[in-house]
């Protein structure tokens, strides 16, 4: 994620892409490498899951009640997330 590693003084950690927790499998395809502080970092973010549900509930009710203001607003939080990968195995359909 972000290229550092042990010749920066990072540890790093053998993760799973979707955690097993959420049905995801010990294989090869599932895996990935993160430092320490981004695999904290991601743990966390499980968190945030609700949040985005959420705004994606609305988003989708305020298109269909044509409400274009709460649409909008929806639509820059949902793009904050997608900016910064938070989440991003939730799928939004714009």
């Amino acid at each position: 994620m972000c290229g550092r590693g042990q010749r920066d003084g990072v540890e790093i950690h053998a993760d799973h892409i979707i955690p097993k927790d959420r049905g995801g499998e010990s294989k090869i395809e599932n895996g990935q490498t993160l430092c320490a502080p981004h695999n904290s970092r991601k743990k966390k973010l499980k968190e945030t899951e609700s949040g985005r549900q959420m705004f994606i509930e609305l988003y989708q009710l305020s298109k269909l009640h044509g409400d274009n203001e709460m649409r909008d607003f929806c639509r820059k939080i949902l793009e904050v997330f997608e900016k910064h990968n938070v989440n991003d195995y939730i799928e939004w359909k714009r």
